[in-house]
């Protein structure tokens, strides 16, 4: 079985989104949360109980809406206090204490603290670690290879392209290559391909209906096709952005809605909400609905709660909510798809 790696931010509606998962799409998934600051906040105290740190609050709510199943962490972002430890340290003990089954994700120019921290982990749980690498470092393998300071038998890696995944596929035979390669030093743990076809926020692309096509899919579906030592995993972004939210951006306005088909994104690019030609967020959003309810072949998923949704507020039998709750039913629809549609 491929298994499928999505990325997330960690951020409400992509929690919410797991949440709802079918219990068959859990099983062949393991997430990969980026952790930012915005993200890892304490939980102040009430009149009733005390506060709470940000390192037991994030593994609370990992085990409420992800569960006890193995998830990698990205925490190479969170900054550091002085000569304490990373709190990646404070995370994976707090997952430690809860049974959370926590693999710590390293970059190969991480911090002293940082891969300090992840050494450490790495001894205490005996999960192994996660390597996430972009297209300039899976064609340098051989120079930096021997310096990596873990064994590659417990190393998942991780090829992530980003939002370069066309220009990754572009590269051709030498991409092939470059993968075919991966498997002369040894066998790392596992071996998975990541990125996304989606402009953030939907850049470029005028009001209404378009079909963007997923380049992560043909690419991967190529590369496996090869005649690899290895099983190549699949892995995208879930959300439709690869960064951090940029500042003083309206998001949003236009109301827009991402839904993932097999091999595409159908996007419903809105528009605003006020102004002269502005419409209601709620008209949008229904008609986005029915735009998805009648499209053909959509690949609807028996038992998914984010077609089902979908289907009711395309009828009006339920309330199309805001845009937090249309982040929830696209991530959602996401994952339920790619588990469906991977062998």
């Amino acid at each position: 079985m491929i298994r499928y790696v999505p990325i997330l931010r960690w951020k409400r509606g992509e929690r919410v989104a797991l949440k709802h998962l079918t219990p068959q799409a859990r099983t062949r998934t393991t997430p990969l949360f980026l952790l930012g600051s915005e993200q890892f906040k304490v939980k102040a105290a009430s009149k009733s109980h005390a506060a709470v740190p940000a390192p037991q609050v994030f593994v609370h709510d990992v085990l409420s809406d992800w569960g006890t199943g193995t998830f990698y962490l990205d925490a190479s972002s969170l900054p550091t206090q002085g000569t304490q430890p990373h709190p990646i340290a404070a995370i994976a003990a707090a997952a430690r204490a809860q049974s959370a089954r926590m693999i710590p994700v390293i970059h190969l120019g991480a911090s002293h603290g940082y891969l300090n921290a992840v050494t450490a982990i790495k001894s205490i749980d005996n999960r192994g670690v996660c390597l996430r690498i972009d297209m300039q470092e899976l064609f340098s393998v051989a120079h930096w290879l021997p310096q990596w300071p873990f064994p590659i038998g417990e190393t998942d890696l991780i090829v992530d392209f980003g939002e370069n995944v066309a220009s990754a596929a572009a590269v051709g035979t030498a991409l092939d290559g470059a993968f075919r390669a991966l498997g002369t030093g040894g066998h790392w743990r596992s071996t998975t391909i990541a990125g996304t076809s989606m402009p953030p926020n939907f850049t470029g692309y005028t009001a209404g209906q378009h079909h963007i096509v997923r380049v992560e899919v043909q690419l991967w579906s190529r590369l496996s096709a090869l005649p690899l030592p290895y099983q190549l995993d699949y892995g995208d972004f879930a959300s439709v952005t690869t960064g951090v939210t940029p500042a003083n951006i309206a998001w949003g306005y236009p109301i827009n809605v991402k839904y993932t088909l097999p091999t595409h994104f159908l996007i419903f690019r809105g528009v605003r909400t006020t102004g002269p030609s502005g419409v209601d967020m709620d008209v949008q959003l229904r008609a986005h609905a029915k735009g998805i309810a009648g499209c053909s072949p959509r690949h609807a998923i028996a038992g998914s709660w984010s077609d089902q949704t979908i289907d009711q507020i395309a009828v009006g039998k339920a309330d199309p909510k805001g845009l937090e709750h249309w982040v929830q039913l696209s991530v959602n629809r996401h994952i339920e798809l790619m588990h469906a549609v991977l062998p």
